[in-house]
């Protein structure tokens, strides 16, 4: 059984897509959220944490991609799949970064959707037929970053400290206390590290951090 979570604005999509999955017997729907923020709160509440969450892109309060950064960081196990309207580059390779690992457009059919929840949680990257001739026409076109191109953006021995604090797991406070700087430095420093990553969570440093041997 895969344990699903929801979050759309529309409550009649939302809803719709509930009676939808209620006729598949792998699916189980755990979660129906109605922005971000209600969906970090119910993640919070559940004894088991669904498998797959189908994110909207357009929520009020903080977007689904912004909604899928900080799911990323505190519950790495969780898959994201956007589910919306957006096809802009932007839109797509925001999300990826932010942590989704599926992106398909809402006129895809529940069939698609369900065989799209199965491949995420098998380890696929499903993407819809238009989405994927983006991505591939953005590599295709040389919009990717080398490994002579990604040699420079090399951290500072300060942004180091700073990275293996936050692999530790320790609080901005604490970082300031420990390197005897103030707050907002760190602040500076840790966004400095975001963007040579190109991360946009914690959780993603961390990923990073060891992917790319940082930590030596």
């Amino acid at each position: 059984m895969i344990k699903v979570a929801i979050a759309e604005d529309n409550a009649f999509t939302r809803k719709q897509y509930e009676q939808r999955f209620q006729f598949y017997n792998d699916i189980e729907v755990v979660l129906l959220a109605e922005n971000g923020k209600s969906l970090i709160d119910g993640l919070a509440k559940l004894s088991e944490l669904p498998n797959v969450i189908l994110m909207d892109i357009e929520m009020p309060g903080f977007s689904g991609i912004d909604a899928a950064a900080i799911v990323k960081d505190y519950y790495s196990e969780i898959e994201i799949m956007m589910v919306t309207v957006f096809k802009d580059e932007q839109n797509i390779f925001s999300a990826i970064k932010a942590g989704a690992s599926g992106y398909l457009l809402k006129d895809n059919s529940t069939d698609e959707i369900v065989d799209a929840i199965n491949e995420l949680v098998d380890g696929g990257v499903p993407l819809s037929k238009s989405i994927a001739r983006k991505v591939l026409g953005y590599l295709k076109d040389g919009n990717i970053s080398t490994e002579k191109e990604e040699a420079d953006f090399k951290l500072t021995k300060r942004e180091v400290e700073i990275l293996q604090a936050i692999v530790r797991d320790d609080t901005e406070y604490a970082i300031a206390m420990d390197l005897k700087i103030s707050q907002h430095t760190v602040r500076s420093h840790v966004k400095n590290i975001y963007k040579k990553l190109q991360v946009h969570s914690r959780g993603a440093v961390v990923k990073a951090a060891y992917e790319k041997n940082l930590l030596k």
